[in-house]
C-alpha cells in the first residue's frame, strides 16, 4: 500500500508542477513557435513523468519476469500467434460487412512504395503501442493490483480492465483556454477527463468493445505467464485498423449491430471480442509464472 501512495504522491505532484509550469512555457513559446497550451501541459506532463521513472524505478529481472516481459525461445511464437488472432478476429468482422453490404472492397491505386509505406508504419504503429500499452496495463497496473489485492485475480482484472477501457475518453471534454493563461488553467486541466466521463452516454459503445478487448487481452497475458500474446493481439488490432481504410470503403454510419469503423462499438464485434476473451481465459495454457 505504501508504494500505491507513493505513486499518488508522486503523480500529483506532477500534475500540479505541470499546471504551475505551462503558462511560463506557452509564454515563451509564443515569441518564436506558439504550441496549444493544453499540448504544452501534455508534454510537460509526459517529460515529468519520464524523469520520476528514471528517479523512482528501478527495474529488476525479477520485475520483468513477474511481468511476463523476459524474452524466452516461446515468446516470439506466443507473439506470432496473438498477432494473427488479432487479424483474423477483426478480418472476420469486415469479411461479414462486405458481404452484408456494409463495406466494399475497393483497395486505394498505391504505389508498390506507396504500400510498403504505409504497411511499414501501420505495423510500427502497431508494434508501439502494444508494447508501451500492454507493459503498462497488464504488467505495470494488473501486477501491482495483485500484489494489493493479495493476489485476487478477477478483482485486479476488473480493475485493470475498466480503467483502459474508460482512459481512451479521459480527453473527450474539451475546455476553453484563452490567449493568457494561467495557473488555474492548469488546474482546469486536471479536472477536464473527470467531467469528459459524465459524457458516457455517447462513448459507451466503444467503451464496452474496449472492455471485452482488454478482459481479451487479460486473458492472453495472465493465462500464459508472458505479455508476447497479448502485444501482438493488441499490435494485430491495431495493425488492421491501421490499414483497412486503404482497402475498404464504409457504407453506412453506425448501427446497433454493426458499430462503425472502428469495429469494436457494435454487437457484433462485441461478440467476437467476447469469443476471442474466453478462448484465451480457457484455452490459452497456464504457466507457473501467470499465477504470480
Amino acid at each position: 500500500m505504501k508504494g500505491f501512495l507513493k505513486f499518488v504522491v508522486i503523480f500529483s505532484a506532477i500534475l500540479l508542477l505541470s499546471a504551475a509550469f505551462a503558462p511560463l512555457f506557452y509564454d515563451f513559446f509564443q515569441t518564436f513557435h506558439p504550441y496549444k497550451f493544453e499540448r504544452i501541459f501534455q508534454r510537460i506532463v509526459m517529460i515529468l513523468s519520464l524523469v520520476a521513472v528514471a528517479c523512482f524505478v528501478r527495474v529488476k529481472k525479477e520485475t520483468l519476469v513477474s511481468y511476463g516481459v523476459l524474452w524466452k525461445p516461446q515468446s516470439f511464437g506466443l507473439f506470432g500467434k496473438g498477432f494473427a488472432a488479432g487479424l483474423i478476429v477483426l478480418g472476420a468482422v469486415e469479411a461479414l460487412r462486405i458481404v452484408s453490404g456494409q463495406a466494399v472492397f475497393s483497395p486505394d491505386s498505391f504505389s508498390w512504395g506507396e504500400w510498403s509505406m504505409k504497411f511499414s508504419v501501420a505495423l510500427a504503429t502497431g508494434l508501439l503501442i502494444g508494447c508501451m500499452e500492454e507493459f503498462f496495463f497488464r504488467g505495470f497496473i494488473f501486477r501491482s493490483l495483485m500484489h494489493l489485492t493479495k493476489s485476487r485475480v478477477f478483482l485486479s482484472v476488473l480493475v485493470t480492465t475498466l480503467f483502459y477501457a474508460l482512459i481512451h475518453f479521459i480527453g473527450m471534454k474539451k475546455i476553453f483556454v484563452d490567449s493568457t493563461p494561467n495557473f488555474i488553467d492548469g488546474l482546469r486541466l486536471i479536472g477536464a477527463p473527470f467531467l469528459s466521463l459524465a459524457q458516457w452516454p455517447t462513448f459507451w459503445p466503444a467503451a464496452l468493445g474496449l472492455f471485452f478487448f482488454g478482459l481479451a487481452l487479460n486473458g492472453a497475458a495472465y493465462r500464459s505467464g508472458s505479455l508476447y500474446p497479448a502485444i501482438g493481439f493488441h499490435a494485430g488490432c491495431v495493425f488492421w485498423v491501421k490499414m483497412d481504410d486503404s482497402f475498404l470503403q464504409f457504407q453506412t454510419g453506425w448501427s446497433f449491430f454493426w458499430g462503425s469503423k472502428i469495429l469494436y462499438d457494435g454487437l457484433l464485434g462485441w461478440g467476437l471480442l467476447g469469443m476471442m476473451a474466453l478462448v484465451f481465459w480457457v484455452f490459452m495454457k497456464s504457466s507457473d509464472a501467470s499465477k504470480g
